[in-house]
This record gives structure tokens, sequence and C-alpha cells, in this order.
């Protein structure tokens, strides 16, 4: 069934696609005619670059306040993330004192390592070296 219509928007894309049956003819509504005289209409063709140049610095001000906002976000948040985390190994600190653990568990180890070193470590190897079976009877 080809009846129906496509609805596309100025840049291309796909709005709606609708089949309809018995569909025969679809009446669009033409634009209203301009409010501006023949003169109107040829000055601002006329001065449009100089209207391109004021919106793109619009556009180029908005982009960087928008630019702004994500880095104050970021910058807020990575605050945030930093204050927990200060908070969190002094929570860490506090409980590793009250079990009696050095605060410094980096410290720790390399007391270990080096408790490690002084010790003096004995290897027995025992080895078979002769077998043999016996059936009792």
């Amino acid at each position: 069934m080809e009846n129906g219509y496509h609805l596309w928007d100025f840049k291309g894309s796909l709005l709606r696609e609708e089949h309809i049956e018995k569909f025969k003819q679809f009446l669009w509504r033409p634009r209203p005619p301009t409010m501006l005289s023949k003169e109107e209409q040829k000055q601002i063709r006329k001065n449009l670059r100089e209207y391109s140049k004021q919106f793109d610095e619009e556009d180029l001000f908005e982009a960087e306040a928008t630019n702004k906002e994500v880095l104050e976000a970021r910058k807020r948040q990575l605050d945030e993330w930093r204050a927990w985390r200060a908070r969190i190994e002094k929570e860490v600190r506090w409980e590793r004192l009250d079990l009696g653990l050095p605060e410094d568990p980096e410290e720790a180890l390399r007391e270990a390592a080096s408790e490690e070193e002084d010790k003096v470590v004995e290897e027995i190897i025992e080895e078979v070296i002769s077998e043999h079976e016996e059936e009792i009877a």
C-alpha cells in the first residue's frame, strides 16, 4: 500500500510516516505573507552578515556559559569526593588506633618485611632411599 504521507523536518530527518488506506490528497497551509515591505527585506538581506555575527557571538557566549557550568559541576563533584575520602581516611585511622594497629598500613608491612629478613629458616628434606614390599600370609 503506497497511500499515505511522509513528514520531514528542515534537516531532512523523517518526523512521521503514515500509511492510510484510501488516502488521496493532502492540503498544506501555505506560509502567511510577510509583514515586511520589499525595502525592509532588502535591508535585512544586506545586513545579514552583521546579524549573523551578532547571533554567533550570542551562541558562543551561551556555549561558554554551558561549559563553565559543566566545569563547575565537575569541580564540585571532585571536591565532594575529596571531602568524603578525607573523612573515610580519618575514620579508618581512628579504627586502626582503636584496634591497636599502626596508623600507616604500609609501615606495618615494612616492619613485617624487616622481621622476616631477620628470621632464619631451616629446611628439612626427607628422601626415601629404598622401598620394598613383603607379603604376609
